[in-house]
């Protein structure tokens, strides 16, 4: 991988975007839209609460890369294996990592590429080219895994861009109460049977790969950086992309909202099912969004499974490492094989939701803890107590 440019006037955004293009796929999607259809606007404040949770961690996870200069598998095959000397913990933590990181992102591949060819069916009108269509897409995800960094996140920052304006597009176009709406976003409110899903909206929002991905593309990023300036110019991309992440969240549930009552048995089904309330303009740009959110999920898992992976390894070869490459194509011909013979990954996201459960606020924990260990810039206190705080509530729920 080239070593970025410490041009000022370049990369100022850093490498935020990657975290909302991992947490806004076709399982986000589907997950807002459907709390939006079964209980209106009422879980609004849950997504609004949930991206100010993924801020702090992820400023957390930031400060992982930038100020302690770690990747997280990084910085924990070193603690472990300083402590255990490769003993039980370290074969557990091996076995939780590969569990929630290769077999929970090659899981979920195969939604995010049948997400995204759902997205261009509708689009387009190709009743049955989704075979097609998966294998296309995988190509292209595959073309942006083969170039650097820097390349990675400018392509990011545009599709979570023009995510944004589809999704957006789309809630404006759909007849939405915004007196109810605003009332969701800022009342909150427990509607019956509801809890299963505030907890699905937390958990798309707070990704466990994400505090894997993060620290790895914000170490690299900013090699040629000072630590400080590094971190503040990721907070000041988190900054803009994290709030447009839960936006276009909020978007989806708002458009689902005004489907109330309405069954779906896909993700696409919801585009179909906006056009007789809000007309054809709505399906084109719910459908465009999908494929967006499909098309950089795609991309994201695998280049976390294989941030996280050559790093817990300790594999030195950089994004060229052959061993790197085989990961992410791994991950991506595991779900292009999921996606075109049908075959149920039920069993493997069961497995992979369960590691990531038990991963998700020991790792926030453990990332709390590197960045409070680091001496590069002294933190406030106020600052480690709120971060305390959002590992307390990833552990309660």
């Amino acid at each position: 991988m080239k070593p970025p440019s410490s041009n000022p006037r370049r990369g100022r955004l850093g490498t935020s975007s990657l975290v909302v293009a991992a947490f806004v796929g076709p399982g986000t999607v589907l997950t807002c839209a459907s709390a939006g259809a079964r209980f209106g606007y009422g879980l609004g404040w849950v997504l609004l609460f949930a991206t100010a949770a993924a801020f702090v961690l992820q400023s957390f996870t930031a400060g992982t890369g930038t100020l302690a200069r770690k990747g997280l598998g990084e910085a924990i095959r070193e603690t472990v294996a300083a402590r255990e000397k490769r003993g039980v913990a370290f074969g557990l933590v091996y076995v939780l990592v590969l569990l929630g990181l290769w077999v929970g992102c090659a899981a979920f591949e195969m939604g995010n590429l049948l997400g995204a060819a759902a997205g261009l069916e509708v689009v387009l009108d190709l009743a049955g080219a989704g075979r097609w269509l998966i294998v296309l897409l995988t190509l292209g995800a595959g073309l942006v895994l083969l170039q650097d960094l820097r390349f990675i996140t400018a392509v990011f920052q545009g599709l979570v861009a023009l995510m944004g304006v589809l999704f957006l597009a789309t809630l404006f176009v759909a007849p939405v109460d915004w007196g109810a709406a605003l009332r969701g976003l800022f009342v909150p409110s427990l509607p019956d049977e509801s809890a299963l899903t505030v907890i699905a909206l937390v958990g798309t929002t707070i990704v466990t790969y994400n505090l894997f991905l993060h620290p790895s593309s914000a170490k690299a990023y900013w090699q040629d950086e000072a630590p400080e300036r590094a971190w503040r110019r990721e907070l000041a991309g988190m900054a803009l992309f994290l709030p447009l992440g839960g936006l276009i969240s909020f978007a989806i549930l708002a458009a689902g909202a005004t489907l109330t009552g309405a069954e779906a048995t896909g993700v696409a089904d919801f585009a179909v099912l906006l056009e007789p309330v809000a007309g054809p303009a709505a399906r084109l740009f719910f459908g465009l969004g999908l494929c967006a959110a499909g098309l950089t999920s795609a991309v994201t898992a695998p280049l976390a499974a294989a941030s996280g992976i050559r790093e817990i390894f300790g594999w030195q070869g950089g994004t060229r490492d052959r061993r790197y490459r085989l990961v992410w194509a791994s991950v991506l011909l595991t779900g292009l094989f999921f996606g075109l013979s049908g075959v149920s990954p039920l069993p493997a996201i069961v497995a992979a939701q369960a590691a990531n459960g038990l991963l998700l606020p020991l790792i926030a924990a453990f990332v709390l803890y590197l960045t409070y260990r680091q001496r590069a810039v002294p933190l406030p206190r106020w600052y480690f107590a709120l971060g305390a705080l959002v590992v307390l509530v990833c552990a309660g729920l």
